[in-house]
């Protein structure tokens, strides 16, 4: 017997062998061993044989319960489809999707192989990366790790930028874990210059090296997340916020009006949260366009019948320096008439007012220190704050402040010292300071109370300070350098409108034709079209995440519904342009729907296919798509019965004796279509309408036992179909005359005959066949038909006979 380890190592041998044969190397070698002569000079060619192998590795999975065996002999068959068609579509993807799926036995080799020629600037990054992640989950040790990822680097490099960043990032992690700082920061650079939307990249790099990222860099960080992200709101308030604190209030307040939309997008029923509003509000004071918005703000915040003090006195001021005086009075007169009223009933009491915020006599101390400065109430309200809240500093600082407007620096000070500096305690400080005739240490201090929060009402009291000072006020960042800096790496326009989600992505779900024939293989176009005026970002936290699923409901005479017929993460571009499109064929005549095209071919089918983005499942079992508002897309396809006429059987007969290789195994994938119909029929009854006469089983069968038939044709050429021939019957029930035929073909010459004479037996026989499995795994000449006999006859153990046996009566394959 073959130990588990023999399969994998059989195909190492089968890759060396392919590599010296092959004008066209499918897969480079990574295993050098010595190769079998009768593989080395058997190189067979076959599209159509390499096609079935592919098909039917696909088909394995959709395995509801994919185990090892089935794993085994998928990567036998895709391997087999190589050697036979270098050029053959879906190979490499599908192998690595298998072969990572596989924990008894190491692929690394295979994996590693079909990487290196699967890698490029189209390939499926959530394919690459999973095998990445199965190839590292197999070294026992750092250091393995290592070596691992710099062999990929030297196999995958520089093909695709999104997986050399995911290269670089996992050794820039492997060196930071040695503590080699310089070496984890050389990588984590190269990783996000790969990939300017690798957040853990750019999370390192600010571990290892947090002083060789300016403003410009962090700015530009959060902005591309925003773009990645464009319906999180904490993205998209990330970006606002510290835009603000570098005192660019024209982008903090362009991202604050989109932060708003995208709010009322997400919750049109409920009001805009004061996180939301105050800092929009507060930008738009800070520019010279915006206060005419920043009064507006309010105003639909006061429709709403709330109350927010801040809010209110920083729309006063904006009426002011708008030059609107007399609105500017009216709203400080109802400022202070509504927060006094309020502050008068006590604790828990608003007289009817909605406040947006807890109101507080803190609020009151501020109102009249920054939003209608009056020294005497300051005083007053900031005494009885600081007497609800002594151990405050906000509290404290208020106090400072009000005291200090009063003229009362000296008092001021021992306030100063019992509390933790803050904004307002650093503009007392400073008027401290200068009395002190201290003049740097409080444009320091004024410098600094502005970089706590840029915006505010304090900030700009601390600003009018600077100018007293220093006679102009220069702020650290240069807006116009930033918003340039910006407008080169992202864009002219630095923060876009708002767009809903249908407004940024439309769905294209396409075949060519409405009306298929039988045997036709259903495959379909999808197109994510980028509608918006940004790049579309596609990764595991974008707009779309790259998850598409496609349901089928099969109609007709046969009535059946397909949840999740096709179920995969498409990410073959990292960015898509606007006004293009991320594009990926998808094979839908797969697992129980092609079973029922194949097996009903008298039968009308019209199939309904609907394709949904980033699907998720409620708990009521309906599916939607997880980006909001956006709606499933739904594909009609009619699938026309066949007209079996006694002079249709016989024509296509006919054409076996002349007819090319494509007829032929076309011929075969309907006789044996009709065959399994007519189990069907013969299991649960007439299903629907269909030509039944006697004499057609027989004809049937002859065109595939015949000795000149599909199963036994003696031209050597006709392998191929033979072996398209025994794929056929998978799935259909082989009485001993099926049995015996393809039994021979375990003798052929051309090992892919031997092989799908072994796959297809291996899943009808009885135990008796296990013995036949033994000897062909050890004593084969090809190294993929040994493979596929120890995965077959593993799959079969243990195992539950199936009562037919191997026929006695067949002689034992012979080489």
């Amino acid at each position: 017997m073959l130990r588990d380890k023999s399969i994998v190592a059989l195909l190492s041998v089968a890759l060396f062998a392919a590599s010296l044969c092959a004008q066209t190397t499918p897969w480079q070698t990574v295993a050098p061993t010595a190769v079998r002569q009768a593989d080395a000079f058997d190189r067979l060619q076959s599209p159509s044989a390499a096609e079935r192998f592919v098909q039917i590795a696909r088909e394995r999975m959709h395995d509801e319960n994919l185990g090892q065996p089935a794993i085994d002999q998928g990567v036998v068959l895709l391997i087999a489809a190589k050697w036979l068609d270098p050029q053959a579509r879906d190979v490499e993807p599908l192998l690595l999707r298998l072969a990572t799926r596989s924990t008894a036995k190491d692929y690394s080799a295979q994996v590693l192989a079909a990487l290196q020629d699967y890698v490029s600037e189209r390939a499926d990054r959530a394919v690459v990366a999973d095998a990445i992640r199965y190839l590292l989950g197999r070294q026992s040790s750092q250091e393995a790790r290592e070596k691992l990822l710099e062999e990929l680097v030297r196999r995958i490099g520089n093909k695709n930028a999104a997986v050399d960043s995911e290269l670089a990032t996992a050794l820039g992690l492997i060196m930071q874990q040695k503590g080699d700082v310089q070496r984890a920061r050389f990588y984590f650079v190269q990783a996000y210059n790969s990939n300017k939307y690798n957040a853990t990249a750019f999370a390192k790099l600010a571990e290892v090296a947090p002083n060789e990222i300016g403003p410009a860099a962090y700015l530009e960080h959060l902005r591309l997340t925003f773009r990645e992200k464009p319906l999180d709101i904490e993205a998209v308030r990330n970006f606002a916020l510290y835009a603000g604190r570098l005192g660019l209030h024209e982008l903090a307040a362009e991202a604050h009006r989109y932060s708003a939309e995208l709010f009322r997008h997400l919750f049109p029923s409920e009001p805009l949260p004061p996180d939301i509003y105050l800092p929009w509000a507060t930008a738009c004071y800070n520019t010279e366009g915006g206060r005419g918005v920043c009064l507006q703000i309010a105003e639909s915040v006061r429709r709403q019948g709330q109350f927010d003090i801040v809010l209110e006195a920083t729309a006063a001021r904006a009426a002011a320096r708008m030059g609107n005086e007399q609105e500017a009075r009216r709203l400080f007169a109802q400022i202070e008439q509504t927060a006094e009223r309020v502050l008068t009933l006590g604790p828990g009491q608003s007289g009817g007012v909605i406040l947006a915020r807890p109101l507080a006599a803190r609020d009151l101390a501020w109102y009249y220190c920054f939003g209608d400065p009056n020294p005497v109430k300051a005083l007053d309200w900031a005494n009885k704050s600081y007497s609800a809240e002594p151990a405050s500093p906000a509290a404290g600082a208020l106090l400072a402040y009000a005291l200090s407007m009063n003229g009362q620096l000296e008092w001021a000070k021992p306030v100063l010292q019992s509390i933790e500096r803050n904004q307002i305690a650093d503009l007392v400080q400073a008027q401290v300071q200068l009395v002190e005739r201290d003049r740097a240490g409080a444009v320091s201090t004024l410098r600094s109370a502005i970089a706590k929060d840029p915006g505010s009402l304090a900030a700009e009291r601390a600003r009018e300070m600077l100018t007293t000072i220093e006679g102009r006020y220069v702020p650290p960042v240069d807006p116009v350098a930033m918003t340039t800096y910006l407008q080169q790496n992202i864009g002219q326009t630095v923060v876009p409108s708002f767009l809903p989600p249908a407004g940024r992505i439309e769905a294209q779900f396409n075949v060519h034709g409405s009306e298929l024939s039988y045997g036709t293989d259903i495959e379909a176009t999808v197109a994510i079209v980028n509608k918006g005026v940004e790049p579309l970002v596609v990764t595991e936290h974008g707009l779309f995440t790259g998850q598409i699923r496609v349901d089928a409901r099969v109609g007709g005479d046969i009535q059946r519904q397909i949840p999740a017929l096709v179920a995969q993460a498409i990410r073959t571009a990292l960015t898509v342009p606007p006004g293009r499109s991320l594009n990926a064929s998808v094979r839908l005549s797969v697992g129980a729907l092609q079973r029922i095209l194949l097996e009903h071919p008298q039968a009308n089918l019209d199939i309904e296919f609907t394709l949904y983005l980033d699907p998720v499942t409620a708990p009521d079992g309906r599916v939607r798509s997880n980006i909001g508002g956006l709606e499933p897309v739904t594909l009609l396809v009619r699938r026309p019965k066949i007209d079996v006429t006694a002079a249709y059987v016989r024509s296509r007969i006919d054409s076996l004796s002349s007819g090319l290789e494509t007829q032929k195994i076309r011929t075969s994938q309907l006789f044996t279509g009709l065959l399994k119909e007519q189990h069907v029929m013969a299991q649960h009854g007439t299903l629907y309408p269909y030509r039944y006469a006697a004499w057609l089983p027989n004809l049937l069968r002859s065109a595939l036992l015949e000795e000149s038939g599909l199963l036994l044709s003696p031209n050597e050429s006709d392998w191929a179909v033979k072996v398209n021939a025994m794929a056929d019957l998978l799935s259909m029930p082989l009485d001993s005359d099926l049995t015996a035929a393809a039994g021979k073909n375990l003798n052929r010459r051309q090992w892919p005959v031997r092989m799908m004479a072994i796959y297809l037996l291996g899943a009808t026989q009885g135990d008796e066949f296990d013995r036949v499995l033994d000897w062909m795994a050890q004593s084969d000449p090809s190294d993929l038909v040994r493979a596929m006999a120890a995965a077959v006859r593993e799959s079969r153990r243990p195992r539950i006979s199936l009562g037919s046996g191997w026929s006695p009566g067949l002689p034992a394959p012979s080489h």
